[in-house]
């Protein structure tokens, strides 16, 4: 394939695509100058910072700092682009923003420079383009410095960029906007139902010295008892496996305490683990486990899969039918489990049974369970689609440009 065609573009687009110099399609300009700390905060001007112009591929309209409105300061219009002139790594120099919103007495922060084209490119195009792999790669090249990294304004217009027809980088912009528009809607849903989650869990549990949530479901009006989790039962954990027992590659993914909800680097035969299973302590579908070591008090609710647990590491309460796991796991999120001991923190046993529990009727621990693990359902729906697409358009960001 040609050097000049992308891997992958739209049907009725076949034109190799031109390789032109920023500097040859727009002029440039500076940030703010001649101030000092005591300039920012008040003012009815406002400026572009430089977290606004990293973060985003077009610049967040309500991100913006304020300022004096200064006559003798370059202004950012519409369809400017903005790049960082510096940063501590140099696969972090040059990123760039395109500014599309409309606002008067706008100015540009003194760590970045404004880039003006002349009508050659797609505002949307230039945004996404320039956050290619092949541009991207193509500006870390100029990074310089040791501790910290910077690059030139004039280094930034030698690059050259694609430019395919105005039709072509329009259906290109569109698509990456539509995508990032995505992103945000998922981003947005996840972050509310996050937040709704820590609210409901205020005020769905009693506060200390209450006996009575805030908050409950209709049909429930009894105090909720003080307990003790090891008043319901015992903590459990599986046959210990040793390593030689395990293989990069197998059958039963047996998890340790650092792949612990995550994915398994360690597999055990089916037959050692069909006969631990069945001889030793394992959980019943539905059980919280529980990490012992590392990031301590973290749960994975075992679904019944065919998988096996590093014993003293990972553990669960095996507990009477007068405790819902739904419950339980629920109580686990918020549990302050205050462990004492060296900077190596562990979780032991009696811990866990030590730890107290406010726990009302098993009816409403099982309406207050059912209710945070849709919730929970819900936040990690939308982290997996924002996992998808995030993925899909850096596959997007290396096939679409040249």
């Amino acid at each position: 394939m040609s050097a000049n065609v992308p891997e992958l573009r739209f049907s009725g687009f076949a034109d190799p695509w031109e390789q032109r110099k920023l500097g040859e399609l727009g002029v440039t300009y500076g940030g703010l100058t001649g101030k000092s700390k005591e300039d920012f905060g008040h003012g009815d001007a406002r400026f572009v910072p430089y977290t606004n112009v990293f973060d985003n591929p077009i610049a967040d309209s309500t991100r913006l700092g304020e300022v004096e409105i200064d006559v003798s300061q370059n202004r950012v219009l519409h369809g400017d682009t903005l790049f960082t002139v510096s940063s501590e790594t140099p696969n972090e120099v040059g990123m760039s923003s395109v500014w599309l919103s409309d606002l008067d007495n706008l100015y540009l922060n003194s760590f970045c420079f404004g880039y003006r084209q002349d009508g050659s490119f797609d505002p949307y195009y230039l945004a996404y383009m320039l956050r290619s792999q092949s541009v991207r790669e193509n500006i870390e090249l100029l990074a310089q410095g040791i501790s910290r990294f910077n690059i030139s304004k004039g280094k930034v217009m030698e690059v050259e960029v694609p430019v395919p027809m105005m039709a072509e980088q329009r259906a290109v912009g569109a698509l990456f906007s539509r995508l990032d528009s995505l992103i945000a809607l998922h981003q947005r849903k996840h972050n509310q139902l996050s937040v709704l989650k820590s609210l409901l869990l205020e005020r769905m549990f009693p506060k200390p010295g209450s006996d009575v949530p805030e908050l409950r479901f209709s049909g429930f009006a009894d105090p909720w008892e003080q307990r003790k989790l090891g008043e319901f039962g015992s903590v459990e954990m599986c046959k210990r496996i040793y390593k030689e027992q395990t293989s990069e590659s197998g059958e039963v993914p047996f998890f340790k305490i650092g792949t612990f909800g995550s994915e398994p680097d360690a597999f055990i035969s089916n037959k050692l683990y069909e006969s631990y299973r069945d001889e030793y302590p394992y959980p019943e579908p539905g059980t919280p486990l529980i990490s012992a070591a590392g990031s301590i008090g973290r749960t994975v609710v075992y679904q019944g899969e065919r998988a096996y647990y590093q014993d003293s590491n990972i553990v669960w309460l095996d507990h009477d039918d007068n405790l819902d796991n739904s419950f339980l796991d629920v109580f686990y999120s918020q549990v302050d489990w205050k462990l004492e001991g060296s900077t190596i923190k562990r979780l032991y046993n009696k811990d866990i049974l030590n730890a107290e529990v406010c726990v009302p009727s098993l009816p409403e621990q099982r309406a207050v369970g059912a209710l945070f693990s849709r919730l929970d359902s819900l936040i990690a729906l939308h982290q997996r689609k924002l996992e998808k697409l995030r993925a899909l358009k850096q596959s997007l960001l290396q096939k679409m440009f040249v």
